[in-house]
C-alpha cells in the first residue's frame, strides 16, 4: 500500500519538539525526511533520562527519519545542504528569527536555488511583530496565550496560573505545521511555486480558543460559560477504586442520567453520592448501557494496555540500539488506501551520511571521509 507522501523530500533542521514533532508526522505519512544535525547532535538527544545513552525523548520523535550530520558553520557544509535543497521539497527548521539568513540558508537565497521550495519555520513568537526576536519555549507560549490562565480558572480561580503538561504549545503548532507544508504542497503541484509558512507557537495556541470570543461578546471564558449556565454534567467523580469522568449534556442524554439516579436534574452532590461506594467497572458499565459519555480516568501505564487503545494499534514497539524495545504512540490516523506507519527506528548521529551523499549529491566514500576529517560532517 503506497505511503501519500511518497517522494517528498523534507530537509529537517528542527530540535527540540514543535518542529521534530511535525516532521515525524510527515515521515510517518511516508516523505523522506532528512534530520540534519551537529555533529555532536541536536539538544533532545541528551534529555533525561538517557537509557543506555538514548533519550526516551528523541527516540519517539525521530521515528522514520534518516540522519545526516552537517557542521553549518563550515561553509562546506552550508555548500551540501544547498546542494540538498535544489532537489528537495520542503525545509523545515525551528531556530531562533534570522539565524537561517546569518548561515547564509534563509528563505531569499534558498529559493532562488529551487523556486519550488517549501521553507517553514517555527517560532515562539513568528517572523515579525514586537516580540519576534524574544526566544520562546512551550511554557512561555502557553503564558502569552492565555492558556495558563485559562488552566488556572480550572484548577484554582484563586491559584497561580498552571502550565499544561506534555508541551502542548509545541504539538499544536506542530500540527498547524503539517497543515500549512501539506496545503503549501498542493497549491505547488496547481501552480509551481514554492512559499514561505511562518508558524507561530503564540498564534497557534490562540486559534483554538473559543474563550477568546466568549470572553469578546459576553465577558466570561469557555470555563466559565460552562459553570454559570450549567449547560450540562461534566464532572469528575470519585469511585471506590478511582476516579471516571462523566460528560452529560442537557437533552437526552441529561435526563437519561437523573433517570437513572431517581432525580428531577443533576448536580455534583448527587453524582458524587452516587459514585463513591461504586467501583469504577461499575459506573463505566451502568452509564455506558444507558449511553452516557463515560470513561475512567487511566495513568499512562493503564491507557497502554487499554483494550481499546489496543484494538486501534495506538500503541507501538521499536528496536532502538540505544534503549531497546522501546514502545511509542502510532500514527493516529486510519486511512483505508494511503495509511501512515511506523517503520523504522530513530536514527544513530550521522547515520546516513554515506547513504545520503553518496546517492543524492553523488560522492565517493573517499570524499565523506574526507569531510569528516576537516570536520564538515
Amino acid at each position: 500500500m503506497a505511503l501519500p507522501l511518497a517522494g517528498v523530500r523534507v530537509l529537517d533542521l528542527t530540535h527540540a519538539m514543535a518542529g521534530p514533532m511535525c516532521t515525524m508526522f510527515l515521515a510517518d505519512l511516508g516523505a523522506e525526511v532528512i534530520k540534519i544535525e551537529p555533529p555532536w547532535g541536536e539538544m533532545t538527544r541528551v534529555f533525561p533520562p538517557l537509557i543506555n545513552g538514548g533519550s526516551p525523548y528523541f527516540v519517539f520523535l525521530n521515528r522514520n527519519k534518516k540522519a545526516l550530520s552537517l557542521n553549518l558553520k563550515n561553509p562546506k557544509a552550508v555548500e551540501i545542504f544547498k546542494a540538498l535543497t535544489k532537489i528537495s521539497d520542503v525545509v523545515m527548521e525551528n531556530f531562533s528569527v534570522g539565524v537561517m539568513d546569518r548561515l547564509g540558508i534563509g528563505y531569499e537565497v534558498l529559493r532562488q536555488i529551487n523556486p519550488k521550495i517549501i521553507f517553514t519555520s517555527i517560532t515562539g513568537f513568528g517572523q515579525y511583530g514586537p516580540y519576534s526576536n524574544r526566544l520562546s519555549f512551550d511554557p512561555i507560549a502557553q503564558a502569552v496565550s492565555g492558556y495558563m490562565f485559562l488552566n488556572q480558572q480550572m484548577a484554582d480561580p484563586q491559584g497561580p496560573p498552571v502550565q499544561a503538561p506534555e508541551a502542548i504549545a509545541d504539538s499544536v503548532p506542530a500540527l498547524f505545521a503539517v497543515i500549512g507544508i501539506l496545503t503549501a504542497l498542493y497549491y505547488r503541484q496547481l501552480t509551481g511555486v514554492g512559499q514561505r509558512i511562518d508558524v507561530a507557537q503564540v498564534d497557534s495556541m490562540i486559534s483554538i480558543l473559543p474563550s477568546v470570543s466568549f470572553f469578546q461578546l459576553a465577558g466570561l471564558t469557555f470555563h466559565e460559560a460552562m459553570e454559570k449556565y450549567r449547560v450540562g454534567f461534566p464532572g469528575l467523580c470519585r469511585a471506590k477504586d478511582g476516579y471516571v469522568m462523566i460528560t452529560a449534556p442537557q437533552g437526552d442524554i441529561f435526563d437519561r442520567f437523573a433517570k437513572m439516579l431517581g432525580v428531577e436534574t443533576l448536580d455534583q452532590e448527587v453524582v458524587e453520592k452516587w459514585a463513591r461506594h461504586r467501583s469504577t467497572e461499575e459506573i463505566v458499565s451502568r452509564l455506558v448501557e444507558i449511553r452516557v459519555p463515560v470513561a475512567k480516568v487511566l495513568n499512562i501505564e493503564q491507557m497502554m494496555r487499554d483494550p481499546h487503545v489496543n484494538a486501534r494499534s495506538m500503541i507501538v514497539e521499536l528496536d532502538h540500539p540505544q534503549t531497546g524495545p522501546t514502545k511509542m504512540p502510532n500514527f493516529p490516523l486510519k486511512m483505508s488506501e494511503s495509511p501512515g506507519t511506523v517503520r523504522t527506528r530513530a536514527p544513530l548521529i550521522g547515520e546516513h551520511n554515506e547513504e545520503i551523499l553518496g546517492r543524492l549529491l553523488g560522492m565517493s566514500i573517499e570524499d565523506i571521509e574526507r569531510l569528516k576529517e576537516e570536520q564538515v560532517l
